[in-house]
Protein backbone atom coordinates (compact mmCIF):
# COMPACT_ATOMS: atom_id res chain seq x y z
CA UNK A 1 0.00 0.00 0.00
CA UNK A 2 2.97 2.43 1.02
CA UNK A 3 4.34 1.75 -2.50
CA UNK A 4 1.22 2.43 -4.00
CA UNK A 5 0.78 5.69 -2.23
CA UNK A 6 -2.83 4.27 -1.01
CA UNK A 7 -4.80 2.58 1.60
CA UNK A 8 -8.07 1.71 3.14
CA UNK A 9 -9.58 4.68 2.50
CA UNK A 10 -8.40 5.02 -1.15
CA UNK A 11 -9.94 1.35 -1.55
CA UNK A 12 -13.14 2.22 0.21
CA UNK A 13 -13.77 5.24 -1.63
CA UNK A 14 -13.29 3.57 -4.71
CA UNK A 15 -16.06 1.08 -4.38
CA UNK A 16 -18.55 2.85 -2.14
CA UNK A 17 -19.40 5.32 -4.81
CA UNK A 18 -19.51 2.50 -8.00
CA UNK A 19 -23.61 1.26 -7.66
CA UNK A 20 -22.59 -1.96 -8.77
CA UNK A 21 -20.01 -2.85 -5.73
CA UNK A 22 -21.33 -4.83 -2.93
CA UNK A 23 -19.89 -1.86 -0.50
CA UNK A 24 -22.68 0.93 -2.47
CA UNK A 25 -25.39 -1.85 -2.18
CA UNK A 26 -24.69 -2.62 1.28
CA UNK A 27 -24.32 1.16 2.51
CA UNK A 28 -28.09 2.06 0.69
CA UNK A 29 -29.40 -1.05 2.35
CA UNK A 30 -28.41 0.55 5.51
CA UNK A 31 -29.48 4.00 4.80
CA UNK A 32 -32.83 2.84 4.34
CA UNK A 33 -33.01 0.98 7.56
CA UNK A 34 -31.99 4.25 9.64
CA UNK A 35 -33.95 5.85 7.78
CA UNK A 36 -37.24 3.63 8.80
CA UNK A 37 -35.66 3.35 12.57
CA UNK A 38 -35.75 7.05 12.54
CA UNK A 39 -39.30 8.04 10.94
CA UNK A 40 -37.73 9.93 8.75
CA UNK A 41 -38.52 10.47 4.90
CA UNK A 42 -36.45 11.29 1.54
CA UNK A 43 -38.03 14.54 1.86
CA UNK A 44 -36.80 15.22 5.00
CA UNK A 45 -33.79 17.79 5.63
CA UNK A 46 -31.75 14.78 7.43
CA UNK A 47 -29.58 17.69 9.04
CA UNK A 48 -32.27 19.11 10.68
CA UNK A 49 -33.71 16.07 11.83
CA UNK A 50 -30.64 15.42 13.43
CA UNK A 51 -30.30 18.18 14.95
CA UNK A 52 -33.68 18.56 16.46
CA UNK A 53 -33.46 14.95 17.82
CA UNK A 54 -29.99 15.64 19.42
CA UNK A 55 -31.55 18.79 20.94
CA UNK A 56 -34.56 17.04 21.99
CA UNK A 57 -32.33 14.39 23.61
CA UNK A 58 -29.87 16.52 25.58
CA UNK A 59 -32.84 18.50 26.80
CA UNK A 60 -34.38 14.98 28.14
CA UNK A 61 -30.62 14.17 29.34
CA UNK A 62 -30.68 17.29 31.30
CA UNK A 63 -33.69 16.45 33.13
CA UNK A 64 -32.69 12.97 33.75
CA UNK A 65 -35.58 11.38 31.95
CA UNK A 66 -34.93 7.86 30.21
CA UNK A 67 -33.78 8.12 26.81
CA UNK A 68 -34.61 5.50 24.31
CA UNK A 69 -33.23 4.48 20.78
CA UNK A 70 -35.40 3.93 17.44
CA UNK A 71 -37.22 1.25 16.76
CA UNK A 72 -35.69 -1.81 14.68
CA UNK A 73 -36.39 -1.50 11.43
CA UNK A 74 -39.26 -4.19 10.08
CA UNK A 75 -37.35 -5.71 6.95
Amino acid sequence: MSAKQGGITQIYNKFFEEPTSQLYKLHAKLDRQVMQAYGFTDSDDILAKLLELNLELAEKDKRRESVVGPCAPTD
